[in-house]
């Protein structure tokens, strides 16, 4: 198993942009900052495997969806959780290729399969750029069903579970003329993985005014 401790820059869509993802708040900080706490704690020190399954169509209309998402969400543990140990992500990629059926195999065993503490298992359920709502127009969407196992526990429930819903922009799509495709996943990308690795660690969030999401 290969671990990254590092991190990286990775070019277009594997880069990371400074941008707000939506999370629920416990109250008021200071101006325009909410206090959010963890909703899982379970993730540091620990070995982590992120496994992303997506379904044929959206592979077929993205090749790189797995990659892209498994990019974004590794850079938002290095820069808020730097104590988690990441396998990399590309060798997991790998063996999903190679192995047939692999998601016949229960998230645990995956992760026994690896030697590691934890997995991070991101089932997508909706991967978009284009808007559903308007022909032509750019809106990105990222839904998926999310879940933290412990290997070294019994039984195969995991240990958090959430679905993780983001579109940029949020509240309405936007001309093709005023912005391109790249610019609309790389956005969602980033909100989804700051949305996600958000349930796992404390901390303060600025709020974003509406124009500006």
């Amino acid at each position: 198993m290969q671990v990254l401790r590092k991190s990286f820059a990775v070019p277009v869509l594997f880069g990371c942009l400074a941008a707000a993802a939506s999370l629920a708040g416990c109250g008021p900080v200071g101006q325009g900052q909410r206090k959010l706490i963890a909703d899982y704690h379970g993730l540091d020190d620990k070995s982590v495997a992120i496994v992303v399954f997506t379904a044929q169509a959206n592979t077929d209309e993205f090749p790189n969806a797995r990659k892209e998402i498994s990019a974004y969400v590794a850079n938002k543990f290095r820069l808020h959780m730097p104590t988690s140990r990441l396998m990399n992500y590309d060798e997991i990629i790998q063996w999903q290729d190679e192995t047939i059926n692999w998601f016949g195999l229960s998230e645990k065993d995956i992760g026994k399969h690896f030697s590691v503490d934890r997995v991070v298992y991101i089932e997508v359920l909706a991967y978009e750029a284009r808007s559903d709502k308007s022909y032509g127009d750019l809106q990105g969407h990222l839904r998926a069903n999310c879940k933290v196992f412990e290997t070294d526990t019994p039984g195969n429930t995991p240990a958090w579970s959430g679905v993780i819903d983001v579109t940029w922009p949020q509240y309405k799509p936007v001309a093709a003329s005023q912005t391109n495709e790249i610019t609309v996943r790389t956005r969602t990308l980033d909100n989804f993985a700051d949305a996600l690795v958000g349930h796992f660690y404390d901390h303060e969030k600025e709020d974003i005014p509406l124009h500006n999401r």
